[in-house]
């Protein structure tokens, strides 16, 4: 099973890729990005690999780069990280983007990172859907980020839901008070499933929630997403830089 692989394999690449590509305490961006992808049970091997290599594929998309442009620091911060119901590895940590070899290293060490994952065995992360438990942990990461921002955005990808026994409204709660902005994919598209998203999980002045229903979609909604809210949530540059 492919989340089965997920904790040692992470564990092997913490020495080595999983330091952010910058880690100045100074640096500004105009927006903080994290990723939560669920890999619970509900969501089966191709599912995973779908998930991960969409946001492989989406994150080089020409029109994500355009939107980060039209930035006044003309960068974001991005991290990844995987959830289900008890660990929440790194797929990405904290770097920026700024540029299409910035956009190019990120996947792939994203498509790196998920071919290792599959050559690898361990215990599995979980198998509940802890929305709640994975809403927290996008907070916590957020708070450590290295990076200065006016937005923050949090995208949680899943196709079910909070069945570990805390529905995510607190979570919720607490991302909205820090300034936060939720937003969802629904792998899947269970119009119920959305619904849910729609009133427990998303929130914030530019939210929405987005529904994938087939392998082909996936990348097209994570690149869609990717550049709607990045358009929506960064200040545009006063001026094009002059020589």
């Amino acid at each position: 099973m492919v989340r089965s692989a997920l904790v040692a394999f992470f564990a092997l690449c913490g020495a080595l890729s999983c330091v952010p590509a910058v880690a100045n305490d100074e640096l500004s961006t105009d927006a903080n990005i994290i990723t939560g992808l669920d890999v619970s049970s509900s969501i089966n091997a191709q599912e995973t690999m779908l998930q991960i290599d969409g946001m492989a594929q989406a994150i080089r998309s020409p029109a994500i780069l355009a939107a980060i442009q039209h930035g006044q620091h003309r960068r974001i911060g991005f991290a990844v990280f995987v959830w289900a119901d008890g660990d929440y590895p790194e797929l990405v940590s904290w770097r920026t983007i700024g540029s299409q070899e910035d956009a190019e290293a990120t996947s792939q060490e994203i498509t790196a990172r998920l071919d290792s994952l599959l050559k690898s065995s361990a215990r599995s992360v979980g198998t509940l859907t802890n929305l709640s438990g994975a809403m927290e942990h996008a907070s916590e990461m957020l708070s450590q980020a290295p990076f200065r921002a006016k937005r923050a955005l949090v995208n949680i990808i899943g196709n079910g839901e909070d069945n570990v026994g805390e529905d995510p409204q607190r979570a919720r709660a607490a991302l909205l008070a820090s300034g936060a902005t939720i937003n969802g994919v629904v792998v899947g598209g269970d119009p119920a499933v959305l619904n849910y998203y729609r009133s427990q999980v998303i929130g914030g002045r530019t939210a929405f929630v987005l529904p994938a229903d087939n392998a082909e979609t996936l990348v097209q909604v994570f690149a869609m997403k990717f550049v709607s809210e990045i358009a929506l949530n960064i200040e545009p540059a006063s001026r094009p830089d002059r020589m």
